[in-house]
């Protein structure tokens, strides 16, 4: 799977930055949600790291998995977390649902210019 990179732009106002993620990744990742699912698939099934990301990326991945898997007590399979609509590879407690924006995927930008000289 080739790489997508992700687009961001700094607000020159108050210096946030803003993303706008394909439908492809998850929020706070860079990889695509197919590439890390894969990932933990493999690990999950005895296999080494893959190739397509460092190691030390995938095993963030892994901890993460971890965390959600025990999130209610009792361990959880990857497929039950999926279809659950969790983030599988986040650290996050609160911020694991996996929840779609309300607007359009692609909202168009406003972008004013210098002023015109009179």
């Amino acid at each position: 799977m080739e790489p997508v990179w992700v687009k961001r732009w700094r607000c020159p106002e108050c210096r946030a930055v803003h993303t706008l993620r394909p439908e492809t990744h998850w929020r706070r990742f860079w990889a695509p949600w197919a590439l890390i699912i894969v990932s933990l698939r493999g690990k999950l099934g005895g296999q080494l790291w893959g190739q397509e990301f460092s190691r030390q990326r995938q095993q963030y991945w892994w901890q993460g998995f971890l965390r959600q898997s025990l999130m209610k007590g009792m361990p959880r399979e990857l497929d039950t977390l999926l279809r659950e609509g969790i983030i599988v590879a986040t650290h996050s407690l609160s911020d694991r649902a996996i929840t779609p924006w309300p607007l359009p995927p692609h909202p168009s930008l406003a972008a004013t210019g210098p002023p015109c000289p009179p």
